[in-house]
């Protein structure tokens, strides 16, 4: 989370967004381009930051284009989703399944590149529906890259990724953080996001209660059985109860780890509460555009959820060939 708030802190996205938005020369080429910054963003930087970051910007734009800002707040938040599947760091179910089942580099990755690439075709396709309207983008504020600050904060990153797969003690990882934020500013450490701990907490908590009921202990037990019980139950538990809780649910569980990687990862599409970063993009998208939320969630519904049958069918047939 430390090196999280140092990327957002040195405007690392946004300084990448707001060059590559001026390269663009049609209204397609834009979306484009910031739902790869979404999708390339959230794997570093989380999903959620790729949001924070991008939705602000494309309000900034759509001052100068003509077309519906619902369906780029869309493509923008779905792209995040999707690009966050690829590294543990990029979402926080990831990195629970990857401490939970004591996966490795070479696990991890074997299970998150194929449906990676998969993502990535599947966003470029949806882009395509833009239309190719020529733009004239006018200049965004300036934003300048502290390129000292950026190369330690690469460093750390590589040394951080490293603690994460057990090949360096964790704790050299921390502290490889906690000197990089206090030479680039303390005051980061004040912005961290200290509620995606008390969420955890909480989520773990409802798991134990939950455990304790043997009616639904016993039927959880039958239903997952298999890959593929394992697989369906992830993606349609996403959908009442979000990705996260359903990623810790399910794991106590199931041994199919690459069955739950990619049903709770899938099922961030779907409904809005499916994962917490399509409700932040609904709110993002009200507070900025401040117009027909009711419409936004059905076409955020009627979109996902054709995504949710397309990538979900690509999953099934990818969960074989996993752990």
């Amino acid at each position: 989370m430390i090196i999280i708030q140092i990327y957002d802190y040195l405007d690392f996205l946004k300084y990448y967004a707001a060059y590559m938005t001026h390269k663009a020369k049609t209204t397609r080429q834009m979306i484009f381009m910031l739902a790869s910054l979404s999708f390339f963003g959230a794997m570093f930087l989380t999903n959620d930051v790729a949001i924070l970051t991008l939705v602000p910007l494309f309000y900034q734009l759509s001052k100068h284009i003509k077309v519906n800002p619902i369906f780029p707040v869309i493509v923008i938040a779905m792209a995040a989703n999707l690009g966050s599947i690829f590294t543990p760091f990029g979402n926080t179910h990831n990195l629970f399944l990857l401490t939970h089942f004591n996966l490795g580099i070479k696990q991890f990755f074997i299970m998150s590149t194929p449906i990676t690439i998969v993502t990535f075709l599947a966003i470029f396709l949806l882009t395509r529906f833009f239309p190719k309207d020529k733009i004239e983008l006018t200049e965004l504020p300036a934003v300048e890259l502290n390129i000292p600050s950026l190369s330690l904060t690469v460093v750390v990153t590589v040394i951080i990724f490293l603690g994460i797969f057990s090949v360096i003690p964790m704790w050299g990882s921390l502290i490889a953080a906690l000197l990089l934020v206090i030479f680039i500013n303390p005051r980061i450490l004040g912005s961290v996001d200290y509620s995606i701990v008390l969420i955890f907490m909480c989520f773990f908590i409802a798991v134990g209660n939950i455990n304790r009921e043997p009616a639904i202990v016993d039927n959880l037990h039958q239903f997952l059985q298999t890959r593929t019980s394992t697989y369906l139950t992830s993606i349609i538990t996403s959908q009442f109860i979000s990705n996260v809780p359903t990623t810790i649910l399910v794991s106590k569980f199931s041994k199919y780890v690459h069955a739950i990687f990619l049903g709770t990862n899938i099922g961030g599409l779907g409904s809005v509460v499916a994962s917490l970063a399509n409700l932040l993009a609904f709110k993002q998208y009200r507070f900025f555009f401040k117009k027909n939320p009711g419409r936004y969630l059905l076409y955020f519904s009627v979109i996902n959820i054709i995504m949710l049958l397309i990538i979900g069918t690509i999953g099934f047939f990818l969960i074989d060939f996993g752990l």
